[in-house]
């Protein structure tokens, strides 16, 4: 049995612990129990991989029926999926996706628009800007740079980082075949100076480049364009939807997410 604490609207949000039991667990405390599509609120379901929990909440949309319970929800139509594993494993335990809270928000446009604000600086040779890409990427948030900074250090951000600097290189003919032929040529010069410094950092790259080695080192190319003003546009038009923004708390039942998955 596994429990989640859960924060709702009908206990006014305070914490109440929700068992999650397997359905063996569930026959052995003689619990009754139905397929998650046939609940209503209060009843308890079984997942799609056998994990018996309460429904805490039947909703109905023009879109059909959304039924939500301790580890996810999901929309109740012929061919939708319920399982519990998927959510644990990834620790989204309130929307319809399975995918982790910084794989979804990867995805997001806001989340896209700050790597581009970021990249521009590199690009540039300039030292990015927390402020400002925070006020592209979280506006709504009482210390914007904060949360960009929250949002680099994640993996996944990291590869979204690392994927569009591919691209950028990419189009100016710098792929891995350039690099590779460049640390062997530094190697013949070495060679030919005998310089055994130069040698031993060539080869060093090298190993890096192969995997040889772990990768603590990253190659950018520093290029002399004027992004800037692009920044600054981008900054002073996000200022200006703030003018109209609106911040209000969203809770689990209000929960956008479900129509995504």
């Amino acid at each position: 049995m596994i429990h989640l604490t859960k924060k709702l609207k009908k206990n006014k949000f305070k914490s109440k612990v929700y068992p999650v039991y397997t359905a063996i667990e569930a026959d052995e405390e003689g619990i009754i129990y139905k397929h998650w599509k046939d609940c209503k609120e209060s009843d308890w379901g079984v997942s799609d991989d056998n994990y018996v929990s309460e429904c805490l909440q039947h909703s109905s949309y023009k879109k059909g029926t959304v039924l939500t319970f301790p580890f996810g929800r999901q929309w109740v139509h012929k061919t939708s999926t319920l399982e519990f594993e998927p959510h644990y494993m990834s620790g989204n335990l309130c929307n319809v996706s399975t995918k982790s809270y910084n794989e979804l928000e990867a995805q997001s446009s806001r989340a896209e628009l700050a790597v581009d604000a970021f990249l521009s600086y590199k690009m540039a040779g300039l030292q990015p800007d927390m402020n400002k890409i925070g006020t592209l990427y979280r506006p709504d948030q009482e210390n914007p740079a904060i949360a960009a900074k929250r949002l680099f250090k994640t993996k996944e951000a990291k590869q979204m980082i690392e994927e569009k600097l591919k691209e950028v290189l990419v189009d100016r003919e710098i792929d891995e075949g350039f690099v590779l032929d460049t640390i062997k040529d530094a190697i013949e010069v070495a060679k030919v100076k005998e310089n055994s410094a130069d040698m031993i950092r060539a080869a060093k790259e090298l190993s890096i480049f192969l995997d040889m080695a772990p990768k603590q080192k990253q190659v950018t190319e520093t290029l002399e364009l004027d992004m800037s003003s692009q920044i600054e546009a981008n900054y002073e038009k996000q200022q200006k939807k703030l003018v109209a923004t609106k911040t209000q708390d969203v809770h689990e039942e209000n929960n956008k997410d479900i129509n995504n998955k």
